[in-house]
């Protein structure tokens, strides 16, 4: 039989791995396999996850259960060269990586991946030497997601975040970097993230190249006509206060320190050396 490896986040979307376990692990075993658990410990878990890979001999499959941040992790532990294909179960808070590819398939219908052996090759970035999958936000998007990660543990993320942009329409201000004033500085490889905030609609994760949205100052009164335009993705037809590129390597300096999140993982930095590296990660789909 053919054995698959769960890496499941205890903490990720309330809970939600532990209670989908169970579907999973008797899926996994209706459809002839055998399978494993290891339970991340902490955000950052690389070690753990990287011990729970090498203690199998064999394995065909990676089935993650959690979000962004739980991929975000995987993807850290991992090294460049490998090459077991990855599932990954929308149990998180935002699931965007999720969503992108595989869309509103329910968890055994993602889990029949395995029958179908279809693998879609998705290509890695990385910032200040910490690899992300999905994307960057400098900025508003980084200070949202300070936000929405922090306060009562009985609000839903995705509240949070709604309640921290509607703050922040009011009251947060553009800063200045290399590439001038900016209220959001994105650089993505996935169309969206923040649960669903359609920020690079022209993204392809396949492409091997990054998709830099600068969102120049908007004023306030203008914000929520923008910033709607943004969330839906209509930025990218209609002409406005933004800039589109895309690259593979970029470094941008700012003049403080700015708030900033990675697959929606929240982090300051003041200076941001951004660069699409060789490395590539494959899915089933």
């Amino acid at each position: 039989m053919k054995t698959v490896l769960i890496i499941a986040n205890p903490k990720a979307g309330k809970g939600k791995p532990l209670k989908n376990l169970p579907e999973v692990q008797n899926h996994l075993q209706s459809i002839g396999y055998i399978s494993e658990t290891y339970f991340t410990q902490n955000t950052t878990d690389y070690e753990g996850i990287q011990g729970a890979i090498d203690a199998l001999k064999k394995l065909d499959c990676l089935v993650v259960i959690g979000g962004d941040g739980t991929l975000n992790d995987i993807v850290n532990s991992i090294p460049v060269d490998f090459r077991i294909p990855i599932i990954l179960l929308p149990c998180g808070s935002g699931n965007d990586f999720a969503t992108y590819l595989y869309g509103k398939r329910t968890i055994p219908e993602i889990l029949n991946s395995l029958l179908k052996n279809e693998i879609i090759t998705i290509n890695i970035g990385e910032c200040n030497g910490q690899k992300f999958i999905n994307g960057l936000g400098i900025g508003f998007d980084g200070w949202v997601a300070k936000k929405a990660n922090a306060g009562a543990t009985w609000i839903p993320v995705l509240l949070k975040y709604n309640l921290a942009i509607l703050q922040g329409l009011f009251t947060y201000k553009s800063f200045y970097t290399n590439l001038g004033q900016s209220l959001i500085i994105a650089i993505a490889n996935g169309p969206t993230y923040g649960g669903g905030f359609r920020i690079a609609p022209q993204a392809d994760p396949t492409d091997e190249l990054l998709d830099l949205w600068q969102i120049k100052p908007i004023a306030v009164a203008k914000r929520p006509y923008f910033l709607s335009l943004i969330k839906k993705g209509g930025h990218a037809t209609i002409p406005g206060p933004y800039s589109h590129q895309t690259l593979k390597e970029i470094t941008i300096q700012c003049y403080k320190n700015l708030p900033a999140h990675m697959d929606g993982e929240y982090f300051e930095a003041e200076r941001f050396e951004v660069k699409m590296l060789e490395m590539k990660v494959g899915f089933l789909v």
